[in-house]
C-alpha cells in the first residue's frame, strides 16, 4: 500500500520535468539606475514646466507647476519630487511648490523645476519682468 502512495505522489512529479519550481527569469533592464524587470520599453523620466513664458511687473507673483510621470511600479511620494530654483542671483524667489515672485528690477529671468528623484531631468521657464507702467503682454 505505502508503495502505490510512493508512486501516485512520484508521477505528477515526474511529469512537471523533476519539479523543478523556478520560474523562468524575466529580461532586466537599468535605467537612471534602478533596475526594472519586465518586457517593455525602458522608463524614461520627463519633468513639463507651466507656463513656459510669463511677463510680469516688479513684485508681483506667477505660479509655476510641473508635470511629472512615475514609474510604473516606482514609489509614489507624498509631495511631488520636485526642487524649484531660480537660475539668476537676484531674479527673484520661487517656494518649493512653484510660486515665483519676481524681483523688483527689470529683466529677464529663468525659474527652472528638477526632478529630485531623478536628477538631470529638469524644465525652465523663462519670465520677463518689465518696468511698471511699461506695456506688458498678458499673463500666460
Amino acid at each position: 500500500m505505502r508503495v502505490l502512495l510512493v508512486l501516485l505522489l512520484a508521477i505528477p512529479m515526474m511529469a512537471c520535468g523533476g519539479g523543478d519550481l523556478t520560474p523562468p527569469r524575466r529580461k532586466a533592464h537599468v535605467s537612471s539606475g534602478r533596475l526594472r524587470s519586465d518586457h517593455t520599453s525602458v522608463f524614461k523620466p520627463t519633468l513639463v514646466l507651466s507656463p513656459k513664458v510669463a511677463t510680469l511687473v516688479p513684485n508681483e507673483t506667477q505660479s509655476f507647476s510641473a508635470q511629472i510621470n512615475y514609474e510604473p511600479d516606482g514609489p509614489r511620494f507624498p509631495r511631488q519630487p520636485v526642487t524649484w530654483t531660480v537660475v539668476e542671483a537676484g531674479g527673484g524667489e520661487v517656494t518649493r511648490t512653484g510660486l515665483y515672485t519676481a524681483p523688483s528690477a527689470a529683466g529677464t529671468y529663468h525659474v527652472k523645476a528638477e526632478r529630485e528623484d531623478h536628477p538631470g531631468v529638469a524644465d525652465t521657464a523663462t519670465v520677463t519682468v518689465v518696468a511698471k507702467g511699461a506695456p506688458a503682454s498678458p499673463k500666460q
